[in-house]
């Protein structure tokens, strides 16, 4: 199936004939693990219906993921994404902005030409619900940056915003072009949406106990951008007073990152942070598989849910 939507990516943003094609499937490609459009489809199959019919939309999710995390790397100054250089960093920021903007308008494109007015609409509703939710999320964001007095309810808040409204409007969306009931269209909403809790939080610990050059993900990012996530609030919570000040200085100091990662490291470690947020990820993908109750086909989207706190293999 990834075969199949790398191919309808590039037949959505064009073949690089001009620098914002060029730019676009730069951000595109190489591809992650394509799992928004994977949900999409996987979705609408839970249900009885079959791939072709969604896999326009489901691409169109991706552009429209992508083109986040395209802005999100201007947002945080981050010079990496997947692996290698970012958008902004290969391009330029100005044409990272315009990037990011090709890729929302091609996807949107793509949304509302993929079938019959009436199921195209609400999926797209759905999808654009989430999106607005991801903007309020990441706006949130920006407001508890060096913040580790903000409790791990607002970074709970943000991980709904920015990556669960939009994985679970994902299977929404599949689920309604496959002519889902509306009750079967919640349960796979409210199964993605706890999936992509779970895959945040996974994401998150990912820095403390995998190496980037398997992630692909600068363990050092969330320590030079100060932006507290969810171990490191666990930790804060637990800690007692002397780890309290070390996770001040290094959210406040001028410690260089690597240190500053290290110090971290020791404090999650010691609190117990990293274990606890392990468990609440998993937490999350039981109660993700318990929302899969009663629909027809769900040995795939069951598995994806496993994976999602299992990422370091």
């Amino acid at each position: 199936m990834i075969p199949l939507v790398e191919a309808e990516l590039a037949r959505l943003v064009g073949s690089g004939e001009d620098l914002l094609e060029m730019a676009c499937l730069d951000a595109l490609f190489p591809t992650g693990k394509l799992l928004r459009p994977t949900l999409c489809i996987e979705s609408a199959r839970a249900v009885g219906g079959r791939a072709e019919p969604v896999l326009s939309f489901a691409a169109a999710i991706e552009c429209l993921h992508v083109a986040s995390l395209v802005h999100d790397d201007i947002v945080d100054q981050d010079p990496m994404r997947r692996g290698r250089a970012s958008t902004a960093e290969r391009f330029g920021l100005a044409e990272a902005l315009l990037a990011g903007d090709g890729l929302f308008t091609a996807g949107w494109v793509a949304m509302l030409r993929t079938g019959p007015a009436g199921p195209v609409l609400e999926a797209s509703r759905a999808v654009a619900e989430a999106m607005h939710a991801m903007c309020r999320a990441s706006m949130l964001e920006t407001t508890i940056r060096e913040d580790l007095s903000c409790g791990r309810s607002a970074v709970l808040e943000v991980i709904r915003g920015k990556t669960a409204a939009l994985t679970g409007a994902a299977c929404q969306a599949g689920a309604i072009l496959a002519a889902a009931t509306p009750e079967q269209a919640e349960a796979l909403r409210q199964y993605g949406e706890l999936l992509g809790t779970a895959f945040q939080i996974r994401d998150d610990l990912l820095p403390y106990t995998a190496q980037d050059r398997i992630t692909g993900k600068r363990a050092t990012s969330d320590v030079a951008n100060r932006q507290p996530t969810l171990p490191v609030l666990l930790a804060y919570e637990s800690a007692g007073e002397p780890d309290r000040r070390l996770l001040t200085r290094v959210f406040h100091g001028d410690a260089d990152p690597a240190t500053a990662h290290r110090d971290l490291l020791d404090v999650l470690t010691r609190t117990g942070a990293i274990a606890e947020a392990t468990r609440q990820a998993h937490r999350c993908v039981a109660r993700a598989r318990e929302a899969l109750d009663g629909l027809p086909s769900t040995e795939r989207l069951a598995r994806l849910a496993d994976s999602a706190v299992d990422r370091h293999r």
